[in-house]
């Protein structure tokens, strides 16, 4: 395994399965050190599974970013099982089959709680020093692209910009 995240914890929400789990992979192959999450246990375990298979270290946390607590059980995981957190990549979401313009408000809340409130409000913060820049990861939606978007910020602020485009 290559070394150049040796070390590093990462929390990549929604790596059970599709781009979560090939995010999961390609961190692991780098030497960072994984908490696996997905709605359901099983393909959570199987990515778990498949980055010790490669040499890597995989806790798990299943369960969804929108229930009350999660953000605090997700950090909490990659701190008990690997003392610390540097990676947060906000890879778990999903859309209506709808235009912004038609969605209701139900709608438009329930997306915008699986990719950002768990994350912004939850128990993320406490790990960015109000002095410090974190990153955060979230996939692009361009069609045929083969871009990870990073923007750094100052997470209590949540002044995001874009920094960085990463080809992986």
């Amino acid at each position: 395994m290559t070394a150049r995240l040796d070390g590093r914890v990462a929390l990549v929400s929604g790596s059970g399965r599709g781009i979560g789990r090939e995010i999961a992979l390609k961190l692991a192959s780098e030497g960072a050190r994984i908490v696996v999450n997905d709605l359901d246990a099983d393909p959570a375990a199987q990515t778990a599974e498949m980055i010790r298979d490669m040499g890597g270290e995989a806790a798990i946390c299943a369960g969804s970013v929108t229930e009350d607590g999660f953000a605090q059980r997700f950090v909490d995981t990659g701190v008990n099982a690997f003392g610390g957190l540097d990676i947060i990549v906000n890879n778990a979401g999903y859309t209506w089959d709808s235009v912004v313009q038609k969605m209701t408000d139900e709608q438009w809340h329930a997306i915008i709680d699986v990719h950002l409130t768990w994350y912004v409000r939850g128990g993320c913060s406490p790990w960015a020093p109000e002095t410090s820049y974190t990153g955060l990861i979230g996939k692009s939606r361009k069609e045929k692209s083969d871009e990870t978007i990073c923007w750094f910020g100052r997470i209590p602020e949540r002044d995001f910009n874009l920094r960085h485009r990463w080809r992986w």
